[in-house]
Parts: structure tokens; C-alpha cells; sequence
């Protein structure tokens, strides 16, 4: 496993029937989901054994594993009574705690006080009458209020997280709900999740019925914070590490797997998968591609709703795709990588990671993108100020901004996604402007029913997904001087303005200062209408600075502010300076960029042998889905791995000198491009574009089909 723990199952059965085998398709279906060993207790059976002796297989289990890293207990009915019980003994006995318990309606109260007079019409595993029957066995001289047996009737202060899931249709239904009333009246951290339709323990059918296979797969989500907490430092040997769970970091998980390697591990920072769309959750947030080149080839989603979809879809796309190749299995999140270190001696890099970790790998994939790094505005008086100040990725959904007075800085691709929202909401907002965006329609729309069940036919998927690459290939043409796309393009820019902005002074405050596409266009149709509102002011005099209770520009005037948030996205010119990377000879990569980063294809850098950057150094694109770039860096990474792994090789690494002949000849045709033309987040303060790749998709895919061994050094 990429992680330490084991998951200790508890079967049910009222305490008289069962075992490890009648369970066996759930508890498989939770290993395969989880990654985790799952231990199905075989404990003792009423009537021949009554209370305590379920209790005490249970506690003894516990003990066992729990030497070894931590422990989830699970258990479905009455096992999931019995994980409860164990949990609340451990607690009382102030043992050390389960990391969480997962409880598959649970069976809490034995008397079965509230019991329906009838069972439910979709109840087909129990009956009131032979439930009582089992407890009665169980409880033997002990009454059925004791809280070891009903632990409903606990003290439920100081548990673990805690998952309940059940269905509609099912006796315990009730006692579901009940327990996870009880558990927040005792602040324990609780979700309850019923499914409708559903019957007592219907997780059984993993395998052949989806909404047991879509119960297990929140498990699996709902268990990865909890583990990842409850893991003590330790040290681990892995054939690949990955830094970063958003979408190249998936793609290459997936790829690894594929070429039969399967020994890896996924690092995250944050609390969850997802990358750029687990940080960017602010209100409005989307793609501004078409989402049908925003997922991957050989994991289409049909079930999109928008043309461009939204940030949680997207989120929610991520976490289906890892769920089904299994990737959960594989991750660490909250988890830091803060060194990185290459071993010449060994081939091998080594890691630290802000909690204690020490882990060791061939490979190492750096998968954070260039959208990682928040950049915050240089403004003096930033922190003195008082009110609520807030970063686009790094949103508070807690905070009301309702009737308030709001400051928007920043006018980019994020700030035209996030302003609309916000001045439905706002009382005041000051949009402060330091350049005009080129704006152009967003050719969105809600995907049907029949959208969706056509895109289920791969034939029809696939044509549209070619369509809009193509057309998207179009738009590129439009960064060149003189062509019809471009034309078309500022023609289609400036009727949108003029047709949604009917001010003259306005739309001249909205009109930008540089060529089209110099910086990333806008696709917006709701941006300008936003900015006409009547509540809202757009400002385009400088700021001088930020006071504890709003903003001076440069004509003396203060503007007083409640909520200040900055739109003003990520640093991409320092990339992973986070994290301090060493590669041969003591060099760090701070060193080796010190003129700014650069790498072969973008993915390799000479001097860290092994090491595979995913949408690294002029591999964004301005015009088309980072997506179609992902995919091939990630198949040329691996078969850089397979020329190591295949012969008696400890590394491979790019010759310097075809390192610096690429970027040389990438720099002298990005030097006479559109994007050289205005300052941007594409190139540092110096002029050089270290963000962009100056060609057509298909130039650069068809660059990475083949490995040259010319190019690299394999010893």
C-alpha cells in the first residue's frame, strides 16, 4: 500500500449470524477502493456466545493492528453497533482511537424502541420479530439499554469521524438518523449520507448494482483526511513519487498503471484531489475551454451540463476518474513535499515532507502545473487592512458578502468569472483596473438529456471532441498578424463591447492598450454587463495604497471597503519554490533557473536526472486545453522511465546542450510574438516567456511521439 493502516471490518447478522465470507463482495470492494488491507473478523456468535464476548473479539482485533499504524473500523448492522460499542470502550479505557468508523446502517438500539409496526415495503434482509429474537440471544441477563450494547444511549463525546450510510427502505432507517443527531449534539464530526430507494446494507451488492459501488467509492473519499492525519511519520521506498493531485498528476497515475507500474505514491498539499480546481472554488469559477477537450481521452464524461463547465463539475469529474482507476488508493493528502534531494550514487531521489516523512524513489514526477503559487498584489498596506480580505483560490464560502462593500482587484480571466456573482450580491463594488482585457462571447450553453445520451455513443464523443479541437486550433491562428481568424476575432471583440457597453467613455476605459492575445483572452458574457451595473464603479487610477478600512488611488480619494479580494491569480515564472530541489553535484534548481525556468519539452531539466515535469516551462497554452498537452508529456515521461527500467540503468537526464538549444530556438520565435508585446503572467520582468509554447497543438504532440536517445544520457 502507498500508506500504512488497515481497515477493520466487523460483519452483521443480529449477533447470531454471519461471518466474514457472507460480506465477502462488500469488504473486497472496500480494499480495492481504498488501497487499504481489510481485515474481516471472524468473532463469536450468540446464542453460544452472548455479550461481551462480540465485544471482546472485537477489542482484542483492534489491539492487534493497532500497533502497526492506524485503524478505521467498519461494520455494517449490528457489526456496525458492535465498531461503535468498540470505539466507545477504547475511549472510556483511554486506549489510542480508531482514525474513523464507518458504520452501514448501523444497528444502535437492540430494544428496538422505535421500531416501524411494519417493515418498510422495500425490506427484504430483517424483520422487527426476528431482530428481537437475535437481541435476546445477544443481550442474554443484560438489559438492552446498557450502552455497550445500545450505544445509542452513550456518551458519544470524543469519537472519530464518523460516516453512517443507509437507505430509505430499511427497519433501521430511523436509528440512522437518530445516531447522527446524537453524534452532533456531541460535536463529533459526522456526515450521514441516505440513499433513496435503498435497503438495509445494500453496499453487499459492490460489484453489480451502481449505487453500492457509488457508497463505497464516498468511503473511500470520506476515510482519505482521517488516515492521512492518523499516520504517524515514517519512510517508504516507492519506483515513482508524484507531487500533486490535479489533473497531470492523475493522467500520470493512470499511465504508470497502464505500463505495469504500479508502485507509486500521489503527494498532495491540500485536503483533497484536484488540484487548480480543489484551490479555485470561488463563486462563478469555470473552464474557459469547451468541456469536451477538458477531460481526458480515455476517460470521457458524458454527463457534463455546461458547455464550459464549472469548477465543482470539474472537481466532481477528477474525483470520479480517480475512483474509477482505483488512484485513492495511492494518495497522501495534506502532505507537503518541502525537499527533494537526487542520490548519484543510487539513482534514487529522496524526500522530506513538512510532517516527518522521509520517502525514496527512482522517479519523480512534479506535477503541480504553473497555476500552484498565490501571488498576492504588491500594494503597500495590504496587511494592515481590517475588513475580510480574500484570494480568488483560496475562497471563504462562509463569508457573506451580502449588501456589502466590495473591492475588486484585478480585471483578469478569474476576476471576470468572479465579479457577476458577486454584484448580484454586493451592496457597493469598486473594480479596480490597472489594464483592459480583450473580451470575447462565450459560446456556452446547458447540455440536454439528448446531449448527454449521445455522447454515451463513443463514435459521436469523439467526432465532437476532434470538432473542438479544430476549432480551437482556428483561434490560435488569431495570435497571428494578418490572418482571417484574427481579423474575425477583433471584429467579433469589438461589436461585443460595444453592444454590451453603451458608454463611449466606458467602453474607452474597457479598450486594451496591447494586441490581442498578448495576455489570455477573456470569454465572458456577463463580464461587461456586470461593470454597466448600477452598483458597480469601475476604477482605473492606480492605487496608492491599502488602509485598514479600504483603498486610496493615486487622486487622493478613499474608497471605504468591508470585503477585499484579490483576483490576482498565481505566480508562474517561480515555479516549485516551495520546494527545495537538489539535483547532481549540489545544484538546486533555484540555481539552475536563476535566469528564469526552462526545460526540454517542458518536462525534463539537465543536472536532475529522473526528474519529469508536467506543464512545466513553455507548455501553457493560450488558445486550446492544457489537457491535449498532458497526455503526451506523460507518455513521453514513462518512456523515459522504460529506457531506465528496461536495461541495468540508474537515471536518465537531457543533454544540457539540447536543453539549451531547444529553449534557445523556442525564445528567438516566442521574441517575435504577440505575446512579447505587452507585460503578462506569461514572462518575467525581463521580457523572456517562460510560460508559453509558441506553436500549434499538434506541433508539440508530434514533438513528443518518439525518444530520441540522442537527446538524453542514460547511465
Amino acid at each position: 500500500p502507498a500508506k500504512p493502516g488497515v481497515l477493520l471490518y466487523l460483519h452483521g447478522g443480529a449477533y447470531c449470524v454471519g461471518s466474514p465470507a457472507t460480506h465477502r463482495a462488500l469488504t473486497a470492494h472496500l480494499a480495492l477502493a481504498t488501497g487499504l488491507p481489510v481485515f474481516a473478523l471472524d468473532y463469536r456468535l450468540a446464542p453460544e456466545h452472548p455479550y461481551p464476548a462480540a465485544l471482546e473479539d472485537a477489542l482484542a482485533a483492534y489491539r492487534a493492528f493497532r500497533d502497526h499504524g492506524p485503524v478505521i473500523i467498519a461494520g455494517d448492522s449490528a457489526g456496525g453497533g458492535l465498531a461503535l460499542a468498540t470505539a466507545l470502550a477504547l475511549r472510556d479505557g483511554a486506549s489510542p482511537m480508531p482514525a474513523a468508523l464507518v458504520l452501514f446502517s448501523p444497528w444502535v438500539d437492540v430494544a428496538m424502541q422505535d421500531a416501524p409496526v411494519n417493515e418498510p415495503p422495500g425490506e427484504a434482509m430483517l424483520s422487527v420479530a426476528w431482530a428481537r429474537a437475535c437481541a435476546a440471544h445477544y443481550l442474554g441477563d443484560t438489559p438492552a439499554g446498557t450502552p455497550a450494547v445500545s450505544p445509542i444511549h452513550a456518551d458519544l463525546r470524543g469519537l472519530p469521524p464518523t460516516l453512517i450510510q443507509a437507505g430509505t427502505d430499511e427497519l433501521l432507517h430511523g436509528q440512522a438518523l437518530q445516531l447522527h443527531q446524537a453524534l452532533l449534539a456531541a460535536n463529533v464530526e459526522v456526515r450521514c449520507e441516505i440513499t433513496a430507494h435503498r435497503w438495509h446494507v445494500f453496499q453487499t451488492h459492490a460489484g453489480t448494482l451502481r449505487s453500492a459501488d457509488e457508497a463505497i467509492a464516498r468511503v473511500a473519499r470520506f476515510v482519505l483526511g482521517p488516515l492521512s492525519a492518523a499516520v504517524a511519520p515514517g519512510a517508504s521506498h516507492h519506483e515513482v513519487v508524484i507531487l500533486g493531485a490535479g489533473m497531470s498528476g492523475l493522467c500520470m497515475a493512470i499511465q504508470l498503471q497502464r505500463a505495469g507500474i504500479h508502485d507509486f505514491v500521489i503527494l498532495e498539499k491540500q485536503a483533497g484531489l484536484g488540484g487548480t480546481w480543489w484551490d479555485n472554488t470561488y463563486p462563478g469559477a469555470h473552464v474557459d475551454v469547451p468541456a469536451p477537450v477538458y477531460s481526458f481521452s480515455f476517460a470521457p464524461n458524458p454527463d457534463w451540463k455546461q458547455r464550459f463547465a464549472a469548477a465543482p463539475e470539474i472537481q466532481a469529474y477528477m474525483q470520479k476518474v480517480a475512483e474509477r482507476y482505483r488512484l485513492l488508493a495511492h494518495m497522501r493528502l495534506a502532505t507537503r513535499i518541502t525537499e527533494a534531494t537526487f542520490d548519484e550514487a543510487t539513482g534514487h531521489w529522496q524526500f522530506a515532507t513538512d510532517r516527518g516523512d522521509t520517502l525514496r524513489s527512482r522517479f519523480f514526477v512534479c506535477s503541480t502545473g504553473p497555476l500552484n503559487q498565490l501571488r498576492w498584489p504588491d500594494i503597500a498596506g495590504l496587511d494592515v487592512f481590517q475588513g475580510k480580505r480574500l484570494h480568488s483560490a483560496r475562497w471563504d464560502h462562509n463569508h457573506d458578502i451580502t449588501g456589502q462593500r466590495v473591492a475588486v482587484i484585478g480585471t483578469g480571466s478569474t476576476a471576470s468569472q468572479l465579479i457577476p456573482p458577486i454584484a448580484d450580491r454586493a451592496g457597493q463594488l469598486h473594480v479596480f483596473q490597472r489594464t483592459a482585457n480583450w473580451v470575447l462571447p462565450r459560446l456556452d450553453r446547458p447540455y440536454t438529456a439528448m446531449d448527454r445520451l449521445l455522447a454515451r455513443f463513443p463514435p459521436y464523443s469523439k467526432l465532437v471532441r476532434w470538432a473542438w479541437v479544430q476549432l480551437l486550433e482556428i483561434g490560435r491562428r488569431g495570435f497571428d498578424d494578418g490572418t482571417l481568424a484574427r481579423r474575425s476575432m477583433l471584429k467579433t471583440a469589438n461589436m461585443h463591447l460595444k453592444r454590451q457597453v453603451p458608454d463611449e467613455a466606458m467602453r474607452q476605459k474597457l479598450s486594451p492598450p496591447y494586441p490581442l492575445g498578448c495576455k489570455r483572452i477573456i470569454y465572458s458574457n456577463d463580464f461587461y454587463r456586470a461593470l454597466v451595473r448600477p452598483n458597480v464603479e469601475l476604477v482605473t487610477d492606480a492605487i496608492e495604497r491599502i488602509t485598514a478600512h479600504g483603498i486610496i488611488t493615486a487622486d487622493g480619494r478613499e474608497r471605504e471597503v468591508d470585503t477585499l479580494v484579490c483576483a490576482t491569480g498565481f505566480d508562474a515564472v517561480h515555479l516549485l519554490s516551495s520546494v527545495r530541489v537538489t539535483g547532481m553535484q549540489g545544484r538546486t534548481l533555484r540555481e539552475a533557473w536563476a535566469s528564469g525556468p526552462e526545460a526540454y519539452r517542458g518536462i525534463t531539466v539537465a543536472g536532475f536526472p529522473n526528474m519529469f515535469l508536467m506543464l512545466g516551462p513553455n507548455t501553457a497554452t493560450g488558445h486550446t486545453s492544457t489537457l491535449l498537452y498532458i497526455e503526451p508529456e506523460v507518455g513521453h515521461a514513462i518512456s523515459c522511465m522504460q529506457s531506465v527500467r528496461t536495461g541495468t540503468h540508474r537515471w536518465i537526464d537531457v543533454k544540457p546542450e539540447v536543453m539549451r538549444a531547444y529553449n534557445d530556438q523556442l525564445q528567438s520565435r516566442l521574441g517575435s510574438s504577440v505575446w512579447a508585446q505587452c507585460r503578462s503572467w506569461y514572462r518575467m520582468e525581463g521580457g523572456r516567456i517562460v510560460a508559453l509554447f509558441p506553436g500549434f497543438t499538434r506541433e508539440y504532440v508530434r514533438s513528443l511521439r518518439r525518444l530520441d536517445p540522442d537527446d538524453y544520457c542514460v547511465r
